[in-house]
This record gives C-alpha cells, structure tokens and sequence, in this order.
C-alpha cells in the first residue's frame, strides 16, 4: 500500500479488526488509531504464530509493516432454522444497510445467486440460489421495500429489474453511489457531466482515495467470472470469493458517507460565511438591521461565483467529446495492447501505443502540463486537476469492462500531418530512386529501428505521465 493513501483508508475502518504482517510475526487486533506517518495502534492483539495475545493496546510502525489488510467477518446464511431469523432480526433494527448482488446475467433473464447485506457492524451473505424465493418472503422483500430502511447500492438497475420481475420487489429508499459519483462530479465542474459513469473500484479509489491495490479483489473477481460465467452456481463457493462479496459490500457504506461529505461541501461553505457575516464585522449597524429583510444576501449569492470558477477550470482540465461531456481521466491503466501489423499503423494517424490516454490541445499543451499535478481551490472548495487522455477513433478496450472509456477525436493538426507525410514520401522515393539494392536495404533496416525506438519512447512517455 501507499502510505498516502493506506491514511486516508485505514481511517475509515477504525474499529474493524485487521491483521498486520510483520518481519518478526503476524498480528491481529482491533483498529484504533492511525497516524498520518503511518503509525497504527491496535488494541485486543493476538499474535497468530505464538496464539497468546497481548494485554493493552501495542503500536506498529509504518517501516515494520510489511503488509496490513482488513479481517472480514462475515455470515453466510444458506438455513432458515438457525442463521435467517437472527440476520433478519438485526437486520430490521437499522436505518442504514450496504446492499450488492452477485449472479448469472443478473437481470430479469438472469439468475440471483448471492444477495449480500452489510450492517456497520455485520456482514450477512444469503445464498439465494439455496434458500430461493422463501427468503424474500420471510422478511428480506419487507426490508428491500421498506422506505424507512436506507439501502447503499452502487448501480442499483441489474439488481431492481431482478428483483421485480422475478421475485415482484419494488426496490426503495436507495442511495445509488454511482448516481451520487456523477452528481458529486457536475458539483465539481460547475454543472458538467462525465462522459461515463464509475465502476465500484473507480469510485473507491476516487473518494475514499484507496490504492489500485486495496481494490484488486474486484479485478480479480471480473477475471474468474469471465474465465467461468457460471462461477457463482458453484456450491460451496471458495472463501476467497465469499472474501470479495463481502468486501465489496461493507465499503459501500464509508463510500456514501464520503460522497455524502463532497456534495455538502457547497452548504458547508455558505454557512461558514453566515457565521462571519455579521460577527466579524462592525456593530454599528447592526442595530439599523431589520432581521426580517428576505433580499438574497451576497454571502449567498457567491455560489454563482463557485460555479463560474468551476466551469472555467473545467474546460482547462478536461477535453469535450462530440456530445459536449468532459472526458474523465481513467484511474486504473490498462494493459498495452501488442504492438499490431506495421500496415494498420501506419493508417493510425497520429496515435501512440498507450490506450486511453488523450492528448492536450496544441493551444493548451503547456499550460495542462504544468497543471497536471496541482491542486487548487475555489472558495473553500477543492478543484483536482486532472490528466489528459490522447484521442483514439474506438473505444479503448482491455479485458476489463469497467475499464472502457468512449473516445475523442484529435481534429485538431491532421491537415498538416498530412502534407509532412506526403513531403517525406515523395523525399524518400527520389532518394531511393538513386540508390543501389544494397543501399536500400540497409536504409529500410535503419528506418524500422528507429521508428521502434520512436515508438518506445513515446509509450514510456506517456505510461508514466499517466502514473
């Protein structure tokens, strides 16, 4: 893990037990403190090579720890006489539930498998595929329907149009996180939208500022569900996957509450500026002040400025595609395509081997590079700069769907490639014309090594400015 980001996430699971790897020995014990220098306190510690635990709490430092992860616990209820009723009984008690879904073709032609449920304290996995239709009617509908019940979701369509047509459940009172991630985007840029929509693991790493690393598990459920699509009729599931369909829930509920968090940052701001309004400036008006006075007070009326900055900068930071939506950067790289036929290349104008990635407009191109790693802020509000991504004529495709991003077209130079193009062959033929066999081999030969160590130096290039 990053130590920058390992902060800002361990700090969001205080009170869950993790284990911590050593040099000297593993242990295990309850989460509560971390350090910004990356400095952890447990209490309740076990050592799990030796058993014996040890009283009190004990500190660990961040150049000790080889690896730290949290400790999932979870419930797997596939019976009714002893797990159901004691998960629906603390189930029905919250006001807050995660809630995530895994099957085959999970829609209404599909088929549910697994529907997982996280407390802030438990974790219950319902093997539906084993327990059927029953388990809807003894008390899961009532808390799927209920509008006092709030349900965290990321993507709630799959599963609502599921659940609706096959089992007759009116999904309600959801708090989608993908919806809140585009929400929370066009807040950022002043009424923009995001030309796609974020993956759970996207939105992890975005907002609760994750590393790809702490999010792998979902990329290596993808790569199991493609090599075997009927993965999860499997009986009994391995724990390494019963692992990842409870983690992908229990983050689900630290994920609104950080979203929750950004969207409100524009009420925080204002209201701070209430405070200030009068009790910081001079008392001798104030007695002429009616309270009762409704005109809109220029502490308010500055969120028009907020938006105004915001779209400004964000018609620096990000390129537009044709249907006027701001390109976002992509968060986790794909992997390089190999390097294709040397005819299909020299037909790709203007492109890099490095996918995804959007180059900066001429007219733009130094300022973006001097802005790519700086933060700044408008009124309290902060502002990232983000990445530009070279324009490609397909969209970019890995073995990952969530990693697919519509592309933009570079219109902008091709005239001009064009014509050096045409120069330089016309240059070449003379040249070549005037030249033995032997001669012409050996400038071929010349030619392809340098066009392979142009092309290694541009996808080096761009690989890490995208890093």
């Amino acid at each position: 893990m990053d130590p920058s980001s390992d902060y800002h996430f361990l700090n969001q699971i205080l009170g869950r037990r993790v284990k911590i790897t050593l040099v000297c020995g593993i242990f295990q014990g309850v989460l509560q403190h971390v350090d910004p220098t990356k400095i952890i306190v447990l209490k309740k510690v076990k050592n799990l090579e030796t058993g014996r635990s040890v009283p009190g709490v004990k500190m660990f430092f961040g150049h000790e720890i080889v690896n730290e992860a949290e400790d999932v616990t979870y419930t797997v209820v596939n019976q009714f006489q002893q797990k159901f009723g004691s998960a629906m009984l603390h189930i029905k008690k919250q006001s807050v539930l995660s809630v995530a879904a895994e099957g085959v073709n999970l829609c209404r032609h599909g088929k549910l498998c697994w529907l997982q449920v996280a407390t802030s304290s438990r974790i219950y996995l319902f093997d539906i595929f084993v327990l059927g239709s029953r388990a809807f009617n003894n008390g899961l509908q009532m808390v799927l329907e209920d509008r006092k019940i709030l349900k965290v979701i990321h993507d709630c369509r799959w599963l609502s149009d599921c659940l609706s047509h096959q089992y007759g459940i009116v999904l309600s009172n959801v708090f989608d996180t993908q919806v809140a991630d585009v929400l929370q985007f066009s807040m950022e840029t002043g009424g923009f939208l995001p030309h796609c929509i974020s993956t759970l693991q996207e939105s992890l790493i975005r907002h609760l500022k994750m590393s790809p690393k702490c999010v792998s598990f979902l990329d290596d459920k993808q790569k199991m569900v493609q090599e075997n699509p009927e993965i999860w009729f499997m009986r009994p599931l391995p724990p390494s996957l019963l692992k990842v369909l409870a983690l992908e829930t229990t983050y689900l509920l630290p994920l609104r509450l950080l979203l929750l968090d950004e969207m409100m940052s524009d009420l925080t701001a204002l209201v701070d500026a209430y405070l200030n309004t009068y009790r910081e400036g001079s008392g001798d008006l104030l007695g002429g002040t009616e309270p009762s006075c409704m005109e809109l007070p220029e502490e308010l009326r500055q969120l028009m400025d907020f938006q105004r900055l915001r779209r400004e900068r964000a018609m620096k930071d990000y390129e537009t595609n044709a249907e006027g939506l701001l390109v976002r950067p992509q968060l986790i790289c794909p992997k390089q395509k190999p390097v294709e036929e040397e005819g299909k290349q020299k037909n790709t104008r203007g492109f890099v081997p490095f996918e995804g990635a959007m180059l900066p407009k001429p007219q733009q191109a130094q300022e973006d590079l001097c802005l790519q790693k700086q933060e700044t802020k408008y009124d309290g509000k902060p502002l990232r700069t983000k990445h530009q991504h070279p324009p490609s004529t397909k969209e970019a495709e890995t073995g990952d769907s969530s990693t697919k991003i519509p592309s933009c077209f570079g219109r902008q130079g091709s005239k001009d490639v064009k014509g050096t193009r045409k120069e330089q062959t016309v240059t070449v033929k003379q040249t070549q014309s005037s030249m033995s066999l032997q001669e012409k081999i050996e400038l071929l030969l010349m030619g392809g090594q340098e066009d392979e160590n142009v092309e290694n130096k541009m996808s080096v290039s761009f690989s890490s400015a995208g890093n």
